[in-house]
């Protein structure tokens, strides 16, 4: 066996140092939860969160929303009460037929909730996921518009 080979093979398996660092990671996980969008998050025992960007354009705000790895069936956009919920669900179907000897792929469900402006028009409310990014696009009421005001003439 080659002096690469052996070091490969050795870093794969569960040594007793990965497993006392994994199990540090967990306790951590456990005992300092942040909450994402008003909810905690976890998957493989870690922290998950999607990250998002926000902005303002014109007569619209976007919201892109990274979530590679996801079909379309596993994303839910809504609109409740003053709030845009997005929620990712990846489902880990090989669970019971792999042993894993390392895993940081992210697993379960990860979501956001964000506070959305009076100004926003629910009705307007888009979205579209290409190439792993979610983008929501949210158009403002026509009422909140700025509106030219004509000037008279005597």
């Amino acid at each position: 066996m080659s002096k690469l080979s052996s070091s490969l093979s050795r870093s794969l398996g569960p040594s007793p140092l990965a497993m006392a660092s994994r199990e540090m990671d967990e306790l951590f996980d456990r005992l300092f939860q942040p909450v994402v969008g008003g909810q905690a998050v976890r998957s493989n025992g870690r922290q998950w969160s999607a990250p998002v960007s926000i902005w303002e354009e014109g007569e619209q705000f976007h919201i892109q929303m990274d979530l590679p790895g996801f079909s379309h069936e596993d994303l839910d956009v809504s609109f409740n009460d003053g709030q845009l919920a997005i929620t990712a669900t990846r489902k880990r179907d090989d669970a019971e037929s792999r042993k894993y000897l390392h895993d940081e792929r992210h697993w379960g469900e990860v979501s956001r909730v964000i506070p959305l402006p009076d100004s926003v028009d629910p009705d307007s409310i888009e979205a579209s996921y290409v190439d792993g990014v979610l983008s929501v696009t949210l158009a403002k009421r026509p009422e909140v518009l700025p509106k030219k005001i004509e000037i008279k003439t005597r």
